[in-house]
């Protein structure tokens, strides 16, 4: 199984996110990926008031992104809010021509917690027989949450992000937003593949080190704080 993190710029127009994700999901099926997974809230923009999205907004921008996957031959992993049994989710979800499942954020922000409920399941997919899992940003503080996944099997763990702090207070955390991955490969004997977004929405900006890690710690390969891009890694 060969997989992809792109790290980009969020925008709060769902349709320049798609067209981003798309353009992506192409140079990722140019390369023979089988998984890309993008960053949090990768649809929408994470900085934002999510009670003005229009939820049909989302479920149609959903479906295109799964055309997207469909006529690319791949897999892709994208952020998004997501609606069930009338509640508001941060979710992830992973998307194939004929699949759709979701994993909903289990440790919120402060930020998030205006917006969003608390997620509390796991969720485990498989690619080319390969078991994977999903967890979303701050659910890299959690060494249960990943250890849930461990006992369930995975090898690779993919974590959409969106690490937008104040700038000065974004570089302050970025050692530590780049040790936690770090952490929880070695001590799951995992990969460990991040995704986080770069650039600013509105005052607050992210600053990348998307990264591929091995389940003996290793950073295989890592992002600028600044370029858009794909990292690629093949796992057999």
């Amino acid at each position: 199984m060969k997989f992809g993190v792109a790290q980009i710029a969020l925008d709060n127009d769902i349709n320049l996110n798609i067209d981003k994700i798309h353009s992506y999901t192409s140079e990722a099926a140019r390369a023979k990926a089988d998984v890309l997974c993008f960053p949090e809230c990768s649809l929408t923009g994470y900085r934002r008031d999510f009670h003005e999205i229009d939820r049909n907004e989302i479920l149609k921008g959903l479906d295109v992104l799964q055309e997207i996957a469909a006529e690319n031959g791949l897999t892709i992993i994208v952020g998004t809010p997501y609606f069930e049994a009338g509640k508001p989710y941060n979710a992830a979800l992973v998307m194939s021509a004929n699949d759709r499942f979701k994993y909903f954020k289990n440790n919120l922000t402060d930020f998030d917690k205006q917006y969003f409920a608390k997620g509390q399941d796991i969720l485990i997919f498989e690619v080319k027989g390969i078991k994977c899992g999903v967890i979303i940003c701050r659910d890299q503080n959690d060494p249960l949450l990943a250890r849930r996944y461990a006992q369930g099997g995975i090898k690779v763990l993919f974590l959409p992000s969106a690490h937008y702090y104040l700038p000065s207070e974004a570089h302050l955390k970025l050692d530590k937003n780049r040790a936690l991955p770090i952490a929880r490969a070695v001590e799951n004997n995992i990969f460990v593949v991040k995704a986080n977004a770069i650039g600013s929405q509105g005052d607050y900006i992210s600053l990348g080190h998307s990264m591929i890690i091995s389940p003996e710690g290793l950073i295989i390969c890592e992002a600028d704080k600044a370029a858009e891009g794909i990292l690629y890694h093949e796992v057999g």
